[in-house]
C-alpha cells in the first residue's frame, strides 16, 4: 500500500511539473492619501505583468471651497486611454492587464483653478491565475518532509492571519487618518471664515460708531461747519 501511494504521488508530481510554469502569484497593495493641488494633474506610475488585475479604487474626502469631485485617467503602457471618469466623487475599476509594462494612472484637478483636493486611493494588483499559485503549492507540500511540511503550514498560516490582520488594521488606521485630515481641512477653513467674518463686522462696528459720534457732535455744535449743512436740509 505504502509503495502504491509513493508511485500515485510521484505520478501527480510529474504531471505537475509536466505543465506549463507560470509567474509565481503575488498580489500587491498600496493605499494613500494626495493633496491634487489646483489647475494640476497628479500622475503615478505602476509595472504591471499580463494577465493580472488591476483593481483602483479612489474617494474625494475634501474638495475645499468647491464640490468634493476630480477627473480620473488609467492607461496602458502604450498611453492608451483604459478608464476615464469626469468629475467623480469616488469610483471602483477592475480591469485586467493585457500586456506587461508600465501603467499610468492620474488625478487631474484641473477643473479646479483655487480649490485644493484630498484623494484617498487603493492600489491592488492581484495575479489573475490563482491555479498557479495552487500548483506550485501541492509541488511543494510533495516535494518535502510530511512532519515539516504540515508544521510549516501551520505556522505560515497562523502568520498569514497575523498579517492579514495587521494589513486590515493599518488600512482602517489610514481610513481614519483620512477622516480625521478631512475634518481637519473643514475645521479649519470654518475657523479662517468665521475670523475674517468677525474682524469685518468688528471694523464695521467701529466705523459706525465712530460715525454716529461724529454725525452728533456736529449737531450740536452750532459753529460747525456741518450744523450749517444739516439747517440747510
Amino acid at each position: 500500500m505504502f509503495q502504491i501511494a509513493c508511485c500515485s504521488a510521484w505520478l501527480l508530481l510529474l504531471l505537475l511539473l509536466a505543465l506549463p510554469p507560470g509567474r509565481k502569484a503575488e498580489v500587491f497593495r498600496h493605499r494613500l492619501t494626495i493633496f491634487a493641488e489646483a489647475g494640476r494633474m497628479e500622475c503615478y506610475h505602476q509595472a504591471v505583468a499580463a494577465t493580472e488585475i488591476i483593481i483602483l479604487e479612489y474617494q474625494v474626502i475634501h474638495g475645499g471651497q468647491g464640490e468634493a469631485h476630480i477627473n480620473f485617467n488609467l492607461m496602458d503602457p502604450h498611453r492608451k486611454l483604459l478608464a476615464a471618469d469626469h468629475k467623480q466623487q469616488n469610483k471602483k475599476h477592475r480591469m485586467e492587464a493585457n500586456e506587461t509594462g508600465i501603467y499610468k494612472f492620474c488625478f487631474d484637478n484641473t477643473i479646479s483653478s483655487f480649490n485644493q483636493k484630498i484623494v484617498a486611493f487603493h492600489l491592488e494588483i492581484a495575479a489573475g491565475n490563482h491555479e498557479e499559485l495552487e500548483r506550485q503549492q501541492l509541488i511543494k507540500e510533495m516535494t518535502t518532509d510530511y512532519q515539516f511540511d504540515r508544521t510549516y503550514t501551520h505556522m505560515h498560516d497562523y502568520v498569514t492571519k497575523i498579517g492579514l490582520n495587521m494589513m486590515r488594521s493599518r488600512q482602517t488606521q489610514d481610513y481614519i487618518r483620512t477622516l480625521e485630515a478631512r475634518d481637519r481641512k473643514l475645521a479649519e477653513s470654518s475657523f479662517t471664515m468665521v475670523n475674517n467674518w468677525s474682524c469685518a463686522q468688528f471694523i464695521a462696528m467701529i466705523i459706525v460708531g465712530m460715525l454716529q459720534v461724529f454725525m452728533l457732535r456736529s449737531i450740536f455744535n452750532t459753529d460747525g461747519r456741518f450744523y450749517k449743512l444739516w439747517r440747510k436740509i
